[in-house]
């Protein structure tokens, strides 16, 4: 209960001995803190809101740069563009036709089994 006491009347003669001078000092200190503190936190809010979005920009930059650019080592698609004289063109319209002619012959492989009346036969009784 003495420590109690003791704190109390610390307290009580601190604030008692404030004058004019010291509450205006002390007013000033705490809301400049409040003020500066406010303004630095909206500050830094708005520079990491900016380096997300530099960084959402450029992920997306760099998606669209691996889209455009073909894969030399991959097959490529029919929907590429097979306009021009160069070797480079020569290749992907060549990559392009064996690509269709691979689709062709899977499909006419799909649409004989299809056909088939092997797969039914072991069903069927005589």
């Amino acid at each position: 209960m003495d420590l109690l006491d003791n704190a109390y009347h610390n307290v009580y003669d601190s604030i008692a001995s404030l004058d004019f001078q010291h509450v205006v000092r002390l007013v000033i200190v705490i809301g400049g803190y409040a003020l500066m503190r406010n303004l630095a936190q909206r500050h830094l809010a708005k520079k990491h809101l900016e380096r997300k979005v530099r960084e959402g920009q450029a992920d997306k930059a760099e998606q669209r740069q691996k889209d455009l650019v073909a894969d030399p080592e991959g097959a490529e698609s029919a929907s590429d563009n097979a306009f021009g004289w160069g070797n480079k063109t020569r290749k992907r319209v060549k990559t392009q036709h064996k690509l269709l002619e691979e689709k062709i012959d899977e499909l006419k492989k799909n649409q004989g089994s299809l056909d088939d009346d092997k797969d039914i036969e072991d069903l069927l009784e005589d």
